[in-house]
Parts: structure tokens; sequence; C-alpha cells
């Protein structure tokens, strides 16, 4: 499947991409039609790994080919078999439950500034994440009253 997207940012080879939602650019109206790249950020369970240095404002051809290893430039040392999740510009680094979610395992040991490969492996999406991704505006839920029942004993009495 291939689909076109904006770029929002400049984004170099070998990093996590996230989605941007509908006010990425400001533009609700254009926003609607259009599907936006950013940079995924920290503890972010990322949508695409770019594969190619992209540059802002360019509109790019996307295609998802479901491949379960993604080779994704370290932030810092990871070793082999270790949890990783997304750093703050993209990169992979060291899980930590403190920074967010983990999106995968390394297969071999990487230095930092080197590329990895992860298997992909997914968890929760995090609240910064699902807001950013939301086409929701700044409306408050809406307020549901909770249920009481009242349990009867033998005697037909209420307790």
């Amino acid at each position: 499947m291939t689909f076109k997207a904006k770029v929002t940012q400049n984004i170099p080879a070998n990093r996590l991409i996230g989605l941007g939602g509908i006010d990425t650019e400001g533009n609700r109206e254009e926003g609607w039609d259009t599907v936006y790249l950013i940079t995924a950020g920290l503890g972010w369970i990322p949508d695409l790994v770019s594969t190619g240095d992209l540059t802002e404002g360019d509109v790019v051809n996307v295609t998802i080919n479901g491949k379960e290893v993604w080779k994704v430039e370290a932030s810092e040392n990871v070793p082999a078999g270790t949890l990783v999740q997304c750093d703050v510009d993209g990169r992979v680094k060291n899980y930590h439950t403190t920074d967010g979610n983990h999106f995968g395992f390394t297969t071999h040991s990487a230095q930092a500034g080197e590329v990895v490969e992860v298997v992909r492996k997914y968890g929760e999406l995090p609240k910064n994440q699902t807001e950013t991704m939301s086409t929701k505006t700044d409306s408050k839920p809406k307020q549901t009253a909770k249920k009481t029942t009242k349990k009867k004993t033998d005697k037909g009495q209420e307790q």
C-alpha cells in the first residue's frame, strides 16, 4: 500500500516517525485531507521509519510493506536483545518505564549513532501521542451519571 504524506520537518534517514494530527500546521481544512509526518517523540510508539532523508514541506510517497524489523539510528549504546523506545529525536534508546512505552527489541548491539535492527513489539499509546493524533478540539467530555443499586435482604429490607 502506498499513500502521499506531507513532511512537516526535516527528518534524517533511519528515524522513527509519528503521524501529525489535523492541526499540525494550523490549517484544519488542509489537515482534513493531508497525512502529516512528524518526528516521533520520547516514549511514543512510532508509526513509520524513514528509509532516506525527508525534507520539510515535501510531499512524499509512503509505502507500507509490513516489515517486522526496522533499521533505526541509536541515540545511545544499546545491547543486543534489549527493549528499546523512541527518544526525543526519533532515534532509539534503552527502555526506561519513566520515559514511556517500548516498541521493540534489538537484534544486535549498537553504539550511539549506529543503525540497529529493531523487531517491532508494540504496547499501548501514550496519552501525549494520542492527543497529538486526535481530531477532537478542546471540548470537554460528557459526564455520565453513576448508577447505584440497593441490595435487598431476605426480609425485604434495603441495606
